[in-house]
């Protein structure tokens, strides 16, 4: 008996007190850091992986004067076409020494011919396999993937950093892979992603210096992408869809030169879905507070007249904002973006089963939303006075 139990000890120290059985060791593993998928002309997938080359991080841009080339060696860009991701992927490993890990990939992007024919075929892998990132960005690239994972940053050191902290900002429009795939699988609202490329980081300056840079977004109609909107419209989108966290409006005052620069604050809009005689009503109701925080006209800012001509016209710019982006949404592309069909189910589940889903590729179209907005000015800087010279 007692020989049995100091056996039994043994047996369970020995499962307790192992290591993970599946663990791998840094130097093993080959880090994905993007992912870049096209199209190829003759049909084919080709998947792109930034990798991460972790003995070049953390060291500093100069290393015996000059700029350190390892600046623009820390990531290292592979590809291979295929039929499938898992495929390639296998075709990959079989090129490097090390185990290809996708747990650490920050973006997925999608060159602009691949999202036009469809995405279904390339989403799948990311939604099944275990190691991919559901949390990581998705974006579309204006040319192709492998453009920007080829992209070498000047603040980074790769690409896929560069994205990732543009999209954290709320700056820009942003989408997640499992909200993206979310959307691609739901009724009564479209996917969208930021619109991504390589930009002058001056203006009127040539290619020799870029940025990578989020310009617009990139419309959907199911799988395929349909369109795309200028960064100026997806701002709008992002109103509709009380995306809106922070941001700059700038107003003319009318009969006056000069301008007015508020900065956004506390922005919260809420929809309001209505159904009287077999339409449906929406009404965003849009609260915001400003800052000024520059005026080169004259007027008054510590005047009750001036400061209600600035909420007048502040309030007025929001409206044309939006009204200008659902044009191009419910007219041109009639894709329903803003989700407005799945607003209608939330609020009458029954009446959109039975009436309303169907019809609602031609109903989408004629919605004309109500736009109320209601905004007051918190700050004005540290003068109510503009700067004007003595004459």
């Amino acid at each position: 008996m007692k020989k049995t139990a100091v056996l039994l000890i043994a047996v369970m120290m020995s499962v307790l007190l192992s290591s993970c059985w599946s663990e791998i060791e840094v130097n093993e593993i080959a880090i994905v850091t993007a992912s870049g998928l096209d199209l190829t002309e003759e049909g084919k997938i080709r998947l792109s992986l930034l990798l991460a080359i972790p003995r070049l991080f953390g060291t500093g841009s100069a290393q015996g004067g000059g700029e350190s080339k390892l600046v623009s060696s820390a990531g290292w860009v592979v590809s291979q076409e295929g039929d499938t991701i898992m495929d390639i992927t296998r075709a990959l490993q079989k090129k490097l020494p090390r185990q290809i890990t996708y747990s650490h990939s920050r973006v997925l992007i999608i060159g602009n011919s691949l999202a036009k024919s469809g995405v279904t075929r390339v989403i799948d892998f990311f939604e099944r396999y275990r190691q991919a990132q559901l949390i990581s960005y998705i974006a579309v690239s204006e040319t192709s993937a492998l453009d920007i994972l080829n992209f070498k940053p000047k603040y980074e050191k790769l690409s896929s950093e560069v994205l990732k902290s543009e999209m954290a900002q709320n700056l820009i429009p942003s989408m997640r892979v499992i909200d993206f795939l979310n959307l691609v699988m739901s009724d009564g609202v479209e996917p969208y992603t930021p619109l991504v490329s390589i930009t002058p980081s001056q203006q009127g300056g040539d290619d020799s210096n870029t940025n990578i840079a989020v310009k617009g977004i990139a419309v959907f109609k199911g799988e395929k992408m349909i369109g795309q909107l200028s960064d100026k419209d997806a701002r709008g989108v992002l109103w509709v869809k009380n995306q809106i966290h922070k941001g700059i409006i700038t107003i003319d005052i009318p009969n006056e030169p000069g301008k007015i620069s508020a900065e956004l604050e506390r922005v919260h809009v809420k929809r309001h879905v209505t159904i009287e005689g077999g339409k449906v009503g929406i009404t965003l109701v849009i609260r915001l507070n400003e800052n000024i925080y520059e005026n080169t006209s004259s007027i008054d800012l510590d005047s009750d007249e001036g400061e209600a001509l600035i909420q007048k016209q502040v309030e007025e710019a929001v409206k044309l904002r939006i009204k200008e982006s659902s044009a191009k949404v419910q007219q041109q592309f009639k894709s329903d973006i803003y989700g407005y069909g799945q607003s209608v189910y939330r609020r009458y589940p029954k009446a959109w089963n039975h009436v309303f889903k169907k019809q609602w590729e031609e109903m989408f179209p004629a919605i004309e939303p109500e736009i109320m907005v209601k905004g007051r000015i918190i700050r004005s800087g540290l003068t109510n006075e503009a700067i004007h010279p003595e004459e």
